[in-house]
C-alpha cells in the first residue's frame, strides 16, 4: 500500500480531483462544439466509403440521423431486399443507404474519453511534451470516437438486417460492440496517456525503491564476537 506521500497515491487524489472538474466543464461547456465536430467528421467519414455522395449526419428534435451508404453487393442480399419490402420473386430493390436514428446520448457518450484522458495528463508529472501528448491523445481519441460511432452505426444496420448468420460470427460481432461500448471510452485514454507521457509511465510502472525502507534493504552487519581468552590469576 502506497505511503501518504507516494508519488503514486498524490497522482491519484489529483488525478480524482481533476476528473471531476473536467467532467463538469465537459457536460456543461464543451457538448455543443465537440458534438457538432464530431457530426461533421462522421460525415465526412461516411463520404468517404464506397457510395459515400449520399452520405449525410444531421440532427433533430429526436437525435441524430445517420444516413450511411450501403455497398451493392450488400444491398443484393435477401435480408436487405426483404428489410426493404421486396415480395418473394420480385425485381430487386434498389438500396443505396440505410437511415439510422440515434439518440444524442449515443454520440456523447463516446466523447466521454476525452475528460478522462485530460484528468489523467493533468494530473502526471511535469513535462517539456506537455502540450504534444495533450494534443496527440486528444487527436487520436478523436479519431477513435469517430470509429466507435461508425461501428455503431454498422451494428445497429446489422441488428435490423440480420445480416451476420452463424453462431461464431454472431458471437464475435456482438464481442466487438460489447468492447466498443464498454471497454474501449474507458481503457483507451488510460493506454494512451502511459504510452504518450513518459514521465507518467516511469512513475506508474516503475518499481521506486525510495519507497523502501532502509532497514530492509540494508546488508546485515556481523556483530562482532567477544574474544575468548584465557583467565591468568595472580
Amino acid at each position: 500500500m502506497p505511503s501518504p506521500a507516494s508519488p503514486q497515491l498524490r497522482f491519484l487524489l489529483r488525478g480524482s480531483s481533476l476528473l471531476i472538474a473536467l467532467l463538469a466543464v465537459w457536460w456543461w461547456l464543451l457538448p455543443t462544439p465537440i458534438l457538432a465536430g464530431l457530426r461533421l467528421s462522421a460525415e465526412l467519414a461516411l463520404h468517404l466509403l464506397p457510395g459515400g455522395s449520399i452520405a449525410s449526419v444531421t440532427v433533430d428534435p429526436s437525435g441524430w440521423i445517420l444516413r450511411a451508404p450501403i455497398p451493392e453487393f450488400v444491398a443484393k442480399q435477401d435480408a436487405v431486399q426483404r428489410t426493404f419490402g421486396r415480395a418473394p420473386g420480385a425485381p430487386p430493390v434498389k438500396v443505396r443507404s440505410f437511415k439510422l436514428a440515434v439518440a444524442e446520448t449515443i454520440p456523447t457518450f463516446f466523447t466521454l474519453s476525452f475528460p478522462l484522458f485530460w484528468a489523467l495528463v493533468l494530473a502526471a508529472p511535469k513535462s517539456r511534451q506537455f502540450w504534444q501528448v495533450l494534443a496527440g491523445g486528444t487527436a487520436l481519441l478523436w479519431i477513435l470516437a469517430v470509429i466507435s460511432l461508425l461501428f455503431y452505426t454498422a451494428y445497429s444496420i446489422e441488428t435490423n438486417m440480420k445480416l451476420v448468420s452463424g453462431e461464431p460470427a454472431v458471437t464475435l460481432w456482438g464481442a466487438a460492440e460489447y468492447l466498443n461500448v464498454n471497454v474501449v471510452p474507458y481503457l483507451a485514454p488510460l493506454l494512451l496517456a502511459l504510452g504518450l507521457h513518459s514521465e507518467l509511465r516511469a512513475q506508474i510502472l516503475s518499481w521506486n525503491p525510495a519507497l523502501v525502507p532502509a532497514a530492509a534493504v540494508a546488508a546485515p552487519v556481523e556483530a562482532d564476537k567477544p574474544r575468548r581468552g584465557r583467565y591468568r590469576g595472580r
